[in-house]
């Protein structure tokens, strides 16, 4: 019985190695020494310039997508820390933690809900703004008329 399957198994193999040695020797052909004999009018060498110049643009615009995202966090990151540090400048210059300990940490909490909330509006802002223009000018828009809306409401109910 394994008599029969060996001979199967040796033409399996020697299929798939002379496979692989076709496919090994067509790594040695660049695709212009393929299609050199056709390429007679250059469109081929055209088409892969024309390839490579849309690959550039690709990593041009990525890059300038990634550095204006690290521009908009850094400045809401600045903004974010404002009242963290107001309120710890006011805390530090006062001595509050000797006179009043839990009014400081009460006070440090809402500065750092405060600049957590100041950060994501400018980071969403900006992001908007910056990444996303054609969003913001219909959000934008929108949330303020939005806004005033309820404040009308508000207002007209008391």
């Amino acid at each position: 019985m394994s008599a029969l399957v060996f001979p199967k198994r040796r033409q399996k193999m020697k299929t798939l190695v002379t496979i692989f040695f076709a496919l090994f020797a067509l790594q040695g052909f660049s695709p212009e020494d393929m299609y050199g004999s056709y390429d007679r009018d250059g469109k081929y060498r055209a088409m892969e310039e024309q390839i490579e110049q849309i690959n550039r643009q690709c990593e041009a615009a990525e890059q300038e997508r990634s550095e204006k995202k690290m521009f908009i966090f850094m400045i809401s990151m600045l903004t974010g820390l404002v009242p963290i540090v107001v309120i710890g400048k006011k805390i530090y210059k006062e001595r509050s933690w000797e006179t009043n300990p839990q009014g400081m940490w009460k006070a440090l909490g809402i500065a750092v809900i405060g600049g957590v909330a100041l950060f994501a509006l400018n980071y969403g802002v900006y992001y908007l703004k910056i990444i996303h223009n054609e969003v913001f000018m219909i959000l934008f828009p929108a949330a303020i008329a939005i806004a005033v809306i309820v404040g009308a409401i508000v207002m007209w109910r008391r």
